[in-house]
């Protein structure tokens, strides 16, 4: 295979180590879902559905006028590749909301299988978020 233009060797070396960083980088990507979506995530916050209510509100919106953005799984989770998770992000008016949480797994007989760093893609079937923490901006 030629390669045309610059140091062969050079181009070759950029190309390796692309790969690399992108293998190394973690299989989470950035995927869409409706704000009514984060909402039923977000139900055991009380507080937090009440602020996003106000909020919605103040701005005369409705859930499905905001469009958000949260965690997505792999297609190395078996089970839930593709599914979205904290943390979230929405704009809603002027203002945007940042949602993080604790997540833990479980398989598909409800066993607990850990948190992101310890629990199973092949087995995870099932996860539940809590703590919640959240931040407005402006």
């Amino acid at each position: 295979m030629k390669l045309t233009g610059g140091c062969p060797l050079k181009q070759v070396a950029l190309a390796v180590a692309g790969l690399i960083a992108l293998a190394a980088a973690p299989a989470w990507a950035d995927g869409t879902l409706g704000l009514g979506e984060v909402l039923t995530a977000v139900a055991k916050a009380p507080k937090l559905v009440e602020e996003i209510q106000a909020e919605l509100d103040k701005n005369n919106l409705k859930p499905g006028d905001v469009t958000c953005i949260g965690a997505r799984h792999g297609n190395h989770w078996k089970y839930l590749g593709g599914g979205r998770a904290a943390p979230y992000e929405c704009e809603i008016g002027k203002r945007s909301l940042a949602i993080e949480a604790d997540r833990v797994y479980f398989d598909a007989r409800g066993k607990l299988l850990g948190d992101l760093d310890k629990a199973d893609p092949k087995r995870a079937k099932a996860f539940r978020e809590d703590n919640f923490r959240w931040t407005w901006t402006p």
